[in-house]
């Protein structure tokens, strides 16, 4: 009997060392936090409405100044 593996056996072992080979690449990824992600979205919303008001504004003195 020849030294023959088992190919469920070898499939697992396969599938064990992706795994970890998975885990070992998502480890040097940084970890996103969600509510930083979250807080920055509503900063990046909040400079956006800033420059929408203030070109907003801008619009209404140059319309008083007109008159």
């Amino acid at each position: 009997m020849k030294d023959e593996v088992d190919p469920e056996l070898e499939q697992a072992g396969e599938l064990a060392d992706d795994s970890l080979a998975y885990a070992k690449a998502q480890g040097t990824q940084p970890v996103v936090d969600p509510l930083a992600a979250i807080k920055a979205l509503r900063l990046e919303q909040l400079a956006v409405c800033r420059l929408k008001s203030e070109d907003e504004m801008q619009a209404m003195r140059d319309a008083l100044q007109k008159k």
